[in-house]
């Protein structure tokens, strides 16, 4: 075996250089970045030996440059990949963060990326075709690379036990596996009386409400109160009084923590009391006083609205400007815009909160369905809204 050591300023140029020198079956032993001086420098240890088999049976097209760098044994992928992480971290320690702190971490997705892309292709005992049939299928439905490699691992011991490993029978695996891991609604939680629904302008919190509002009172013949503390547009209050009327239910406008008590002293003698909230695109201390004025009673249940149609970004920043309230469940609407809902098995694992509810339209009382985790565990898998 012939081992060189490098002293180089990025990954990527160790990478070249190598290849030039030892050719493209080398492999990369370590990583670490050396002490000392104002510019950064990593030292690469490289190795080169005849008898190591290259991985050759994933198609040049999906992973170009890593299918000539890596081996087939797990621990040289781990080795790079813990090398590139610990540059990562000190990177992002170094007290040089210009312009080239950017390009380094964008070089270091690219391969993390690559990696997760490698790993959910080999990882496991089952076979590597079932394997990566199984991880572009998560990853066509939208799942991150991440959980789809997570999926894969997870799944692995029970696939290769299957005497049929037909794709057909392994993705009924991989969506069984989903429906064991999502939470699960608490026991009674259809029971507590004041249900208060939140989330950002444009989910369709009014809506939703009204449609709950239906389902309870025309479907199972329950007493509706409804509450708004949304004043902050007029159209809110007028549209949730015109299905108050229609649905022949009173409403209240509370617009202080006073006045919202006093709504729900009113109410009762009702069996269920539903609460409409005001939608913000940014998150301040009067926004969250309202939302806090709205929840603090214990037979309360708090369901937070998540639009189907949002990207990974607008989930990340909802989840983060909702974190302070402990809600109770999700609501995600606007199914029937979408067609791609592996991104929410990432919000609900974050969240750790059950769905409860899916709405799929603009139509009152029709357009939302109560949902199980086996329901969304299809929904996810297949993309399938009815």
């Amino acid at each position: 075996m012939q081992v060189k050591r490098y002293e180089v300023s990025s990954i990527s140029d160790a990478l070249v250089k190598i290849k030039n020198d030892l050719g493209p079956d080398a492999i990369i032993l370590s990583t670490k970045k050396l002490k000392g001086g104002k510019e950064s420098v990593f030292e690469v240890m490289a190795a080169h030996d005849e008898k190591i088999n290259l991985i050759n049976n994933i198609s040049g097209d999906v992973l170009p440059e890593i299918s000539s760098r890596i081996t087939q044994k797990p621990e040289d992928v781990i080795t790079f990949l813990r090398g590139g992480i610990n540059e990562l971290k000190e990177i992002i320690n170094s007290p040089q963060r210009d312009n080239s702190l950017h390009l380094e971490l964008a070089e270091i997705k690219e391969t993390m990326d690559n990696f997760f892309d490698l790993l959910g292709m080999r990882k496991g005992k089952a076979s590597q075709d079932i394997n990566k049939k199984i991880y572009f299928h998560l990853l066509s439905r939208g799942f991150s690379r991440s959980s789809a490699c997570r999926i894969v691992e997870s799944v692995n011991q029970e696939l290769s036990s299957l005497t049929d490993l037909s794709e057909k029978n392994a993705l009924r695996v991989v969506e069984d596996y989903i429906i064991k891991s999502m939470p699960m609604a608490r026991g009674g939680h259809d029971r507590k009386k004041i249900k208060v629904f939140i989330g950002p302008t444009g989910v369709g919190k009014t809506t939703t409400l009204a449609k709950m509002a239906a389902r309870y009172s025309i479907t199972k013949k329950m007493k509706v109160g409804l509450v708004t503390t949304d004043t902050f547009r007029i159209a809110a209050t007028e549209q949730l009084g015109t299905y108050a009327k229609i649905m022949g239910l009173n409403m209240e406008v509370a617009s202080t923590k006073e006045s919202f008590q006093r709504a729900i002293r009113l109410f009762s003698d009702r069996d269920v009391i539903l609460v409409d909230t005001p939608g913000r695109g940014r998150i301040d201390d009067g926004y969250m006083n309202i939302l806090e004025n709205c929840t603090p009673h214990d037979n309360t249940e708090t369901n937070l609205l998540v639009n189907a149609t949002a990207s990974e970004d607008n989930f990340q920043d909802v989840l983060s400007k909702y974190a302070t309230i402990n809600f109770d469940n999700l609501i995600v609407t606007k199914i029937d815009e979408s067609r791609r809902f592996g991104i929410l098995y990432d919000v609900i694992n974050k969240v750790k909160k059950p769905v409860t509810y899916l709405t799929c339209g603009q139509n009152v009382p029709q357009d939302i369905e109560e949902v199980t985790p086996s329901r969304m565990a299809h929904l996810i898998m297949s993309n399938v809204v009815n």
